[in-house]
C-alpha cells in the first residue's frame, strides 16, 4: 500500500513580547479672557485614551489623545477653576517579526508637572508611556493522518482557534441630566470619572447588541453661602447599540470591551442640569474554535521511518478574569473644614506569572480634596504599593495574562485623630489565555529499499513499570495493537513490571 499523508493547517499564537513608548506632553497654555489670573495652583491631571489603532506593513500606526485639566484659584476667590485643553499625537511603531501580528495597546501616565510662568500663561510638562504587547499568529501546516507502508501513528486530538474575528464601533450618547431642586446651581465642571459597567452582549435579529450603563460621577463648582464651594454627584446613563459586524455566529466565543474615548460637559441655562455628550469605543473578539487530528509520533513496521517534528503554540479562548480587592489608606490632616471629594488612580501596573498563580502589582495614587478652615480648597495625596495574587484554574508560564486595574467607589471618613480615612475597591480584570506546546510531526519518509529484519514471529520483553507501550512498540517494529491483544493489557502503560509477550506484526 502506497504511502498516503494528509495535512492541516492549524492557527498558533506566539507571544513577541512587548513595546515600549514614550510620549512627551508640552503645553504653553494662555487663559482665555473670561478667565481669571491664577494664584494658586491645585492640581494637574492627564487622561491618555488610544483613538484608533491599524496594522499594516508590519508597522502599528494609532492616535492618542491626552487630556489635560488643570485646577487653580484666584486671588480674590475660593471657587476651583478648571481649565482643559486636549493634546492628540500621531504615533508609529515597527512591530517585531511575525505573521498576522496583533497589539493590545494601554497608555499610562508617567509624570506630569505643572507651573504658573505668569497669572496668564500656565506651563505643563509630562509623559505617557504607551505598553504595546504583541502576539503573532500563524496558520501552520501539520500531519493529521497517514497510512501505508505498515505506519503506526500516535495522534491527539486538541482544540484550537480556528477563526478570529474583531469588530469595532463608536457610540454616541446625548443626555441631559437634572441635578434636583435640593442641589446648587452649576458654574462649571471641576472634574469626572467616566466608566462603563454591566456590558453584556446578545443577539438580535441574527445580529449582536451590546448594552451596558455608562457611570457617571462629577465635581462641580457652585456658591454656597455667598463663597465658592463644591458639590459632588452621580448619574448612570443606559446604553445599547447594535453592532454593524454581521461576521459573529452564535456559537462564536466573544468577548466585548467598552473604553470612553471623551465625556464632553456642558451646563445648562441656569445651573440646574447639564448635557452630557460621550463616545464610547466597543471593541468586540470572537475566537471560533475547532478541532482536529494531529500525530505527535510515527514509525513503520516494515521500513525504517524518519519523522520531522515543529513545535506548535496553540492558543485556546480567552477567559475573562474579575477580581476585587478592598484597598484602604490614611492621610494625616489638620484644621480641615470639610472633604470635598476623594478619588484613586492607579499606575505603573505589572505582572509576574509563576507556580500557578500571578502577582498584580502596582502604585495607588490617593487624592483628597479638601477646604481648609480658612475657605482656601486644599489636595492631599498618598502614594502606596499595592499587589495581589491572582490564582486562575490551570495557568502555566506560557499562557497569555492580560490585565487591567481601576479603583472604584472610593469613599471617605474624617477620624478623631485627624485623618482622613479612605476605602475603595480595587477592580482587576483582564484576559486569560491558555496557551499548549506541542511537538507534532510536520513531515515523515520511509526507506522502502530497507526492511526491518524480522526472523521470528514472538520474542520476549521484560517491561517496567510505567514504560509506555508505544515504545516498546517502535522498539521491536510492531504494533501497539498487538502487544496489549497478546497481553490482555488493559491501558497503553504498564501498571507493574513483568514479561510481555512481543508478536511481530509483517505484511509480507
Amino acid at each position: 500500500m502506497e504511502l498516503t499523508t494528509r495535512r492541516a493547517a492549524v492557527l498558533t499564537a506566539e507571544p513577541l513580547g512587548s513595546i515600549l513608548q514614550e510620549q512627551g506632553l508640552e503645553l504653553d497654555y494662555v487663559l482665555p479672557d473670561y478667565y481669571p489670573d491664577v494664584c494658586k495652583l491645585v492640581k494637574c491631571f492627564v487622561t491618555p485614551a488610544i483613538l484608533s489603532e491599524s496594522v499594516s506593513g508590519g508597522r502599528l500606526s494609532y492616535e492618542l489623545r491626552a487630556q489635560v485639566r488643570i485646577l487653580y484659584c484666584s486671588e480674590h476667590s475660593h471657587l476651583i477653576q478648571c481649565v482643559t485643553q486636549n493634546l492628540l499625537f500621531s504615533r508609529t511603531a515597527d512591530l517585531p517579526q511575525g505573521d498576522d501580528v496583533s497589539v493590545e495597546i494601554s497608555p499610562e501616565v508617567d509624570y506630569v508637572n505643572c507651573r504658573a510662568v505668569s497669572g496668564r500663561r500656565l506651563d505643563v510638562r509630562g509623559a505617557v508611556t504607551i505598553r504595546i504587547r504583541t502576539v503573532s499568529r500563524v496558520r501552520q501546516e501539520v500531519l493529521s493522518d497517514a497510512q501505508g507502508k505498515g505506519l503506526e501513528l500516535r495522534r491527539m486530538v486538541r482544540e484550537f482557534p480556528q477563526t478570529l474575528l474583531q469588530a469595532s464601533q463608536s457610540i454616541i450618547l446625548t443626555e441631559d441630566l437634572e441635578l434636583g431642586s435640593a442641589q446648587p446651581a452649576l458654574l462649571h465642571i471641576v472634574r469626572y470619572d467616566a466608566s462603563t459597567a454591566d456590558l453584556s452582549l446578545r443577539t438580535v435579529s441574527g445580529k449582536r447588541c451590546v448594552q451596558g450603563e455608562l457611570r457617571l460621577h462629577i465635581l462641580y463648582a457652585c456658591e454656597r453661602d455667598g463663597d465658592g464651594s463644591l458639590e459632588p454627584m452621580s448619574f448612570s446613563i443606559p446604553f445599547s447599540q447594535m453592532l454593524d459586524s454581521s461576521d459573529f455566529e452564535e456559537q462564536d466565543d466573544v468577548q466585548v470591551r467598552c473604553q470612553v474615548l471623551s465625556c464632553d460637559l456642558k451646563p445648562a441655562a441656569g445651573g440646574d442640569a447639564l448635557k452630557c455628550e460621550a463616545e464610547l469605543r466597543v471593541v468586540c473578539k470572537a475566537v471560533r474554535i475547532g478541532s482536529e487530528t494531529l500525530l505527535c509520533d510515527a514509525f513503520s513496521t516494515e521500513h525504517p521511518c524518519t519523522c520531522e517534528h515543529t513545535e506548535l503554540c496553540i492558543a485556546g479562548a480567552p477567559v475573562p478574569i474579575t477580581e476585587n480587592k478592598l484597598c484602604e489608606c490614611r492621610i494625616p490632616c489638620s484644621e480641615i473644614d470639610c472633604v470635598y471629594d476623594a478619588w484613586c488612580e492607579v499606575r505603573n501596573v505589572s505582572v509576574q506569572t509563576g507556580d500557578g498563580s500571578a502577582e498584580v502589582s502596582g502604585m495607588l495614587l490617593w487624592n483628597v480634596l479638601v477646604r481648609e478652615s480658612d475657605g482656601t480648597p486644599r489636595l492631599l495625596e498618598s502614594e502606596e504599593a499595592f499587589s495581589h495574587t491572582l490564582s486562575p484554574a490551570g495557568l502555566r508560564n506560557e499562557d497569555l495574562l492580560l490585565v487591567r486595574a481601576a479603583c472604584e467607589n472610593c469613599s471617605y471618613t474624617l477620624t478623631s485623630a485627624g485623618e482622613v480615612s479612605l476605602r475603595g475597591d480595587l477592580r482587576i480584570e483582564g484576559e486569560l489565555t491558555h496557551c499548549e506546546r506541542l511537538q507534532v510531526l510536520s513531515a515523515l519518509s520511509v526507506d522502502e529499499e530497507t526492511i526491518h529484519p524480522h526472523n521470528f514471529a514472538l520474542k520476549l520483553y521484560y517491561g517496567k513499570a510505567g514504560e509506555p507501550v508505544w515504545d516498546i512498540a517502535k522498539r521491536c517494529h510492531t504494533s501497539v495493537d498487538a502487544i496489549i491483544e497478546e497481553n490482555d493489557l488493559t491501558q497503553d502503560t504498564l501498571t507493574e513490571p513483568g514479561m510481555l509477550l512481543i508478536p511481530i506484526v509483517t505484511s509480507h
